[in-house]
């Protein structure tokens, strides 16, 4: 810090060094690296990519596993990806098959608890019946 000729509180001296926050702030933040603007570009026309140990998998959103390829390096993929978008683009959007969102029940967690406590009290006495015929 270069000493200044005339004297400036404390306070309003910026000691502390710039940090990640103030730099992403100012726009100054780093490029994304190449594999992340392929992938966005390939999710854009409905294709996963995916990086492997020396491959890289490329596949339709929600695709099943015979329908993706292989490629051994970025260019590749990005190839195939775009190659795979135009051939079968309505394979892109189509939604995943055998996904059933559970719904919950519309009760309150009151009536939740009370349906638990009565079927466990209907075991117990299931229990207790099947214990005194047997017995006799």
């Amino acid at each position: 810090m270069v000493p200044l000729p005339f004297p400036v509180p404390y306070r309003l001296l910026s000691l502390r060094k710039p940090n990640h926050l103030t730099a992403m702030a100012e726009d100054d933040s780093p490029p994304l690296p190449r594999f992340e603007i392929v992938a966005r570009e390939l999710r854009a026309l409905g294709i996963a990519l995916a990086r492997l140990p020396g491959e890289y998998r490329v596949n339709y959103v929600n695709g099943k596993d015979d329908t993706a390829v292989f490629g051994s390096d970025l260019d590749e993929a990005l190839a195939l990806g775009r190659g795979m978008a135009a051939a079968e683009p309505a394979a892109a959007v189509r939604p995943a098959a055998g996904c059933h969102r559970r719904h919950s029940p519309r009760m309150t967690p009151k009536a939740i608890r009370r349906r638990m406590i009565r079927a466990h009290n209907r075991r117990m006495r299931a229990r207790a019946l099947r214990q005194q015929r047997e017995g006799e």
